[in-house]
């Protein structure tokens, strides 16, 4: 069974929301030819910021994203993605935040009787592109720029079943030096009629926390996260994707929740 129908799944509802996470890299390549644009809606909300040593401050923050994700593939083993998410925070002004762009690299593609197994190399750079502002508890971001890296693996069933396996890095250096080790596991269904996945991710800081609190968690923030996504397909070029998202705990994070839903949109498809 093929598992293309949902090749972009893995993707902008787990990031492009505000909380830097793991980059938009999921364990399906994008043929040749084929773009793949995703909108998505978010709305994530806490009241309890976590803080070190069990410690936490009472907040009402609540953000609402709009994202903008887009791959191509250029060749057999290889595309290009890039993200750009807009922000809303308790009903202030909203901002473009910060995008991203990626190279990613199909290295492996081992095919058995009844399985795939698939390795992947990705590099990205986000960077902001609004002017908005980075103080106060209720800012979007620190305007960072951030070199991002990622390892992928990923054994599929022709079942549909899969397993999915990523890490890597992250190094901010401006406007200031940090680092993150991301970790992330995912596992799922994907068939004909409807794709499936439930997701947890571990973010460490490798330094100290941050010197600027803000609504969204960034280099400096720990936190552990789960989620679920599901997608169903209308047409060949065209599906709908709903998920949500939980804190579970953290260092300079909000322990929140979120709810997403976007439309995917393919070009090229056969």
């Amino acid at each position: 069974m093929s598992l293309r129908a949902p090749t972009l799944l893995c993707l902008t509802l787990l990031l492009c929301t505000g909380v830097r996470a793991q980059g938009p890299i999921g364990g399906f390549p994008t043929p040749k030819g084929e773009t793949v644009i995703a909108l998505s809606y978010s709305a994530e909300k806490y009241d309890t910021y976590l803080l070190p040593d069990n410690a936490s401050e009472a907040r009402d923050i609540e953000t609402i994203s709009y994202s903008l994700f887009a791959e191509v593939g250029v060749s057999k083993n290889s595309s290009l993605i890039a993200t750009l998410p807009y922000m809303i925070t308790n009903g202030r002004d909203g901002s473009l935040q910060d995008a991203s762009v990626w190279i990613k690299y199909m290295n492996l593609d081992k095919r058995g009787d009844r399985f795939a197994s698939r390795f992947f190399t990705a590099v990205g750079l986000s960077f902001p592109i609004g002017n908005y502002e980075v103080t106060g508890v209720e800012a979007i971001g620190q305007r960072a720029t951030v070199f991002q890296g990622r390892l992928a693996y990923q054994f599929q069933h022709d079942d549909g079943w899969f397993l999915h396996a990523q890490s890597g890095i992250d190094f901010q250096f401006a406007p200031e030096t940090r680092s993150a080790w991301p970790l992330l596991f995912r596992t799922g269904y994907g068939g004909r009629y409807f794709y499936v996945e439930s997701w947890l991710e571990f973010i460490t800081s490798l330094e100290s926390g941050p010197d600027i609190q803000t609504a969204a968690a960034g280099t400096g923030s720990s936190w552990q996260r789960a989620g679920i996504t599901a997608y169903v397909p209308i047409k060949p070029w065209l599906g709908i994707v709903g998920g949500g998202a939980w804190v579970l705990g953290g260092d300079f994070i909000g322990e929140s929740g979120r709810l997403n839903a976007g439309v995917i949109f393919k070009l090229g498809v056969e």
